[in-house]
């Protein structure tokens, strides 16, 4: 017993002197991101594609700051400014500004993107913090949340369990170029909140809770120019389940079922200009899935994986069910871990009456590039209600073969390159191919495609 105590002991102090002797930290940090994109997408303009494409390009610049109280992990105050500069040539895609919302044509703005401050040690503990301001937040899939928000966020991080709890809402867009925010966005109070463990090594499991109060669509002016015509107050709540295990093969794994449920409230406008209210209750649900393989033991990595999705059915009558708000988008990170979306670069519809089903395959070419094929294919499942896309080619009643898509990237990283004792430099690239073959449920089916390469560094 004796010698243990010792072996402890000794231990302890070296652990002390390591903490004592480690560098203390910078209180002051600075980076920043350059992002470019340019490529020749379908014109979502025109009624009919007819294959025509239009070239557009995107740059967008991204400095922050970051200050703390002291120079060792146990300060308990930090804060963080974020700033973007972006300019649009022609009419870039969301996934493109790697952002949620539309990019309008040849579009120019600074914005403040973070601004807050946060109190860490909260009670002693080094997993609990509180921080305020306007700060930006994204699940892992962005199915359930994906904005900045003026918020209060509550946060717990610790090696098997981690927590939020957020309250706020969007005030002002914080951009140069005098917009307001969007009608659409306004007056909305949202609460995000949610909780998991690590229950094997590995493997998570959290449920998610997004609630919204929006009363915003109940002034006639915007009415008068269709800017908010729906409300909804409501919440959509859900399960994530995800993992991954072994080495030759390594099995993975994501499971994402979210219900919604509220009150959607719709506002038109009489020939006499007075106002028309409906009402009713939305209940609806998605399950999304991906399970894949990979083989790490072989010099070219391959990796093998499906994934798949669907909401319910829509009434024709009540047109309700599952729907995804402006602030949730799908994207998620691609080869070289730039923003694409769960169907590839082109594709950005709206999960609501929809279901689709992919598989792709992955390889490393070389140390620090990967080759990435996708082919998917999308069902609506009501036919005769409308999917939410860009593509402008109208549908047609009781079909339901929305198209086939392929998209083939190609995706490149650098390795890090250290530019100071504490400062390092990380670029990553990525070119991509996208086509989709419009189905039967198109009035006019017609093949649209898109190239694309986008070029990031951080330093």
């Amino acid at each position: 017993m004796s010698r243990l105590r010792t072996r402890a002991t000794a231990v302890l102090l070296a652990s002390a002197a390591m903490v004592a002797e480690a560098a203390p930290l910078p209180v002051h940090t600075y980076d920043q991101r350059l992002y470019f994109s340019a490529g020749e997408s379908p014109d979502y303009l025109k009624l009919y594609i007819d294959e025509q494409t239009e070239a557009n390009g995107l740059l967008r610049y991204e400095p922050r700051y970051y200050w703390r109280s002291g120079d060792t992990e146990w300060h308990r105050w930090d804060a963080q400014l974020r700033a973007k500069l972006l300019v649009a040539v022609g009419r870039p895609s969301s996934l493109q500004a790697d952002e949620n919302g539309r990019i309008r044509e040849d579009e120019h703005y600074a914005e403040l993107r973070d601004a807050w401050v946060r109190r860490r040690m909260l009670f002693g503990s080094p997993s609990l913090s509180l921080a305020l301001g306007r700060q930006s937040y994204k699940d892992e899939e962005g199915i359930i949340w994906d904005l900045p928000l003026e918020s209060l966020n509550l946060d717990y991080q610790a090696s098997l369990w981690r927590a939020h709890l957020v309250a706020g809402q969007q005030v002002a867009t914080f951009r140069s170029d005098d917009s307001d925010l969007d009608p659409r966005d306004e007056d909305i109070l949202r609460v995000l909140a949610g909780v998991g463990k690590q229950w094997l090594p590995g493997h998570w499991w959290d449920l998610q809770l997004h609630y919204q109060d929006d009363r915003s669509g109940a002034q006639l002016e915007r009415l008068e120019d269709l800017l908010d015509v729906r409300d909804f107050t409501g919440y959509w709540a859900g399960v994530r389940l995800h993992g991954e295990g072994g080495y030759a093969p390594a099995l993975g794994y994501t499971l994402n079922g979210l219900f919604q449920e509220g009150e959607l409230q719709r506002y038109a406008i009489d020939g006499q200009g007075s106002r028309i209210d409906s009402e009713d209750t939305v209940q609806g649900y998605m399950v999304q899935g991906e399970f894949y393989g990979r083989i790490d033991s072989f010099s070219w990595r391959p990796a093998l994986g499906v994934r798949a999705a669907t909401t319910d059915e829509p009434d024709y009558e009540v047109n309700d069910g599952f729907f995804q708000s402006r602030v949730q988008s799908n994207r998620r990170p691609g080869v070289a871990d730039l923003s694409s979306g769960v169907l590839g670069d082109l594709l950005d519809y709206e999960m609501r009456n929809l279901a689709f089903a992919a598989a792709w395959y992955r390889q490393q070419l070389w140390p620090r590039a990967e080759l990435e094929l996708l082919a998917g294919s999308l069902q609506r499942l009501n036919t005769s209600v409308r999917v939410n896309s860009p593509i402008s080619n109208p549908l047609v009643e009781g079909e339901a073969h929305l198209g086939n898509v392929v998209n083939v990237a190609l995706g490149w990283q650098s390795f890090p390159l250290a530019l100071s004792e504490r400062r390092q430099m990380q670029l990553s690239a990525r070119l991509s191919y996208s086509a989709f073959d419009m189905g039967d449920a198109y009035e006019r089916p017609e093949q649209i495609h898109q190239i694309l390469f986008v070029i990031a560094g951080r330093w």
